[in-house]
């Protein structure tokens, strides 16, 4: 018997649970009061365990068939079975039989907010809290509905109720800092948490969520040392260890990135996502040898990690290894073999190969099966105009632009194609296209084409832009 799950119940609590099992496996019957019997349901409820649930809840049933607290007891089962619409009908009649009783009401709250009745759900989790009975739990279900309803700052609200209540509520604290990040409110994120830790220092969540806000606002230094403070109080925390790395990567001090996510190792058991991340940070690097070392270790970790596989196969190619990179990226395909990523990746390593022929196949499937994948166009064309193709380039753009939502980059691509060809009435429309698309189209546009810089029209339309904009302003 594993008593592990007896860990956090007292000894009465794990007897009358055991002597209820040794009863069911015998096939004998005995008597339990209703507060025994109510107190095994809750067991089985609070452990998740749905088949010792249902069998509890239907011998309470033979013992107490007129028993409120049973039929409530069943309308929790059958919200463990998300069979929402059965419970309401009975916390419906129940209601009606107590109508001051807090629990059928809280319970109502809940079934509404599964059935996404918010409104209602909030109506009666105001009507549990008249009982003054577990406000923190109440006023962070509420907040839920609120955000749910996208109104978030009556969900602050709320939460900050409930941490009033209780400051260690750790989902109250992530739920309100995504709040303020919902809002692009994170100087209020940051001004909530800074006094928050100094009321609660050894919140490692209030540390945590001060470290988001500081984050969001590319406040690297700072939150550094939010995330810090959170690993001094728990090293252990997960969570922590990945924002962390990311805070010195964004700071380009890629060699605590990199040792941040080493030091994440002994706390998941999800090595391959690790391996990855630190593999990734060296592929930035161009270190493309010992990136390709930690994609190694991933895939042995995970053979169906797919992303690795790829990811590989563009360092090998990047390293003129286009055998091993033709081999990792159909590794890739077979963990996925529908991914319109991994087949254009095949391609543009065809492509660097020197064997467009096979290029061209695998760039004509992905255009034509999965039509609405912008990288595959914009792959194919960049491969045409490597290759001075521009007018097949110009046709292929023109085919894909229908079908796709970034237009920006055909743009960018068909002015310089229209640009080197001479076809100048067609460059002034991609160009003013560019520039009504992005507000940085013009910069993007001269970095990707420097020549249009020393071409007078198209400079004109640019610069008549710019001062149409900053009139606007």
């Amino acid at each position: 018997m594993n008593t592990d799950r007896f860990k956090d119940y007292q000894k009465d609590v794990k007897d009358l649970v055991l002597g209820f099992e040794a009863m069911q496996n015998r096939g004998d019957s005995c008597y339990y009061d209703v507060d025994e019997i109510e107190t095994i349901i809750d067991f089985y409820l609070e452990t998740a365990d749905g088949e010792m649930l249902e069998k509890s809840v239907r011998y309470a049933e033979s013992l107490f068939p007129t028993s409120n607290e049973i039929r409530l007891r069943r309308v929790h089962l059958l919200c463990f079975k998300e069979r929402y619409e059965e419970a309401h009908a009975i916390l419906k009649k129940l209601e009606r039989l107590e109508p001051e009783n807090t629990d059928i009401q809280y319970a109502l709250g809940v079934v509404y907010g599964a059935l996404e009745q918010h409104r209602k759900a909030i109506r009666y989790y105001h009507k549990a809290a008249m009982d003054g009975f577990e406000l923190g739990i109440i006023y962070s279900n509420i907040a839920d509905e609120y955000t749910k309803l996208n109104q978030y700052h009556e969900a602050r609200n709320y939460y900050r109720k409930a941490l009033k209540i209780n400051y260690n509520d750790e989902r109250a604290l992530y739920s309100l800092a995504e709040c303020y990040e919902e809002e692009g409110a994170t100087d209020k994120c940051i001004h909530y948490f800074v006094n928050f830790v100094e009321d609660h220092p050894y919140s490692k969540v209030g540390w945590y969520c001060l470290g988001e806000g500081y984050l969001q606002e590319s406040l690297y230094e700072k939150a550094i040392d939010a995330y810090e403070y959170a690993l001094a109080i728990d090293s252990s925390f997960f969570n922590a260890y990945l924002q962390l790395s990311l805070c010195h990567f964004l700071s380009e001090d890629y060699d605590s990135a990199v040792n941040t996510l080493h030091d994440a190792l002994k706390y998941t058991d999800d090595k391959a996502d690790i391996y990855f991340r630190i593999a990734e940070i060296f592929k930035v690097r161009n270190n493309f040898v010992t990136a390709n070392i930690y994609y190694r270790k991933a895939v042995q970790e995970d053979p169906y990690f797919g992303d690795a596989w790829m990811s590989m196969a563009l360092c090998y190619s990047l390293t003129g290894q286009h055998s091993a990179a033709i081999d990792a990226i159909g590794r890739a395909i077979k963990s996925n073999p529908e991914s319109p990523t991994y087949l254009t990746t095949l391609a543009v390593i065809y492509g660097d190969s020197g064997d467009d022929e096979s290029a061209e196949k695998f760039f004509s499937y992905v255009t034509s099966m999965f039509a609405e994948f912008d990288n595959g166009w914009l792959a194919y064309a960049d491969f045409l105009i490597l290759r001075k193709r521009y007018t097949d380039a110009i046709n292929l753009l023109s085919d894909g632009l229908p079908e796709c939502d970034d237009t920006f980059g055909f743009n960018i691509r068909l002015a310089y194609c229209y640009f080197v060809t001479g076809r100048r009435n067609s460059l002034y429309n991609a160009v003013r296209a560019c520039l009504y698309e992005d507000n940085e189209g013009g910069k993007i546009l001269l970095d990707y084409c420097p020549e249009m810089a020393n071409d007078i029209e198209v400079m004109n339309i640019i610069n008549s832009y710019r001062q149409e904009t900053d009139s606007q302003e």
